[in-house]
């Protein structure tokens, strides 16, 4: 087997293999370089919006209006603890889709800690929420802007008026 070669002829410069792979590199770096552009240009990158916050709420529900103005059904939303939240971007939404801001209620205010509450009756600072009567639903919604919200806590009111709530009519 003299003068044939096992192997196919390569030519003798070498300089076919180093151009597909010259090719393939710039290829694959051009990919790439489309991939992370197109990302930031689309705003991938910001998707992920601002987290809620983490913190928790206990809610009281008052049947008979005790102690507050014409003895008016309420609900108290309470802060019990974890992240300080602005109270502008924190809002109470009825089932018909009527809100208030938390720093809108007078017992709200602009900076949301631990033990602050706001007092929802449907009058008043809130009037423009239905009234805290049985079958209302309320939610808690942060709304850090225009673009998301996130619900952080549904309160249905199950039970009806009671005492001088219900003999003065209200609900």
């Amino acid at each position: 087997m003299t003068g044939s070669r096992l192997w196919p002829s390569v030519p003798q410069n070498g300089r076919a293999v180093s151009n597909v792979l010259g090719v393939v590199l710039v290829v694959a770096i051009v990919v790439v370089l489309a991939a992370v552009v197109g990302n930031l240009a689309l705003g991938f990158g910001d998707s992920m919006g601002t987290p809620a916050p983490a913190f928790t709420v206990e809610s009281q529900y008052q049947a008979d209006g005790a102690g507050n103005t014409n003895d008016r059904p309420y609900l108290n939303i309470t802060h019990t603890g974890g992240d300080t939240v602005d109270g502008t971007a924190l809002f109470v939404v009825d089932g018909d889709g009527n809100s208030v801001a938390w720093a809108d209620v007078w017992t709200g205010g602009e900076t949301v800690k631990a033990s602050d509450k706001v007092h929802i009756d449907g009058f008043g600072s809130d009037g423009a929420l239905n009234p805290a009567c049985q079958g209302t639903t309320y939610k808690l919604i942060q709304r850090p802007d225009q673009q998301s919200s996130t619900v952080l806590r549904e309160v249905q009111i199950e039970q009806a008026v009671t005492g001088q709530a219900a003999a003065q009519g209200h609900c």
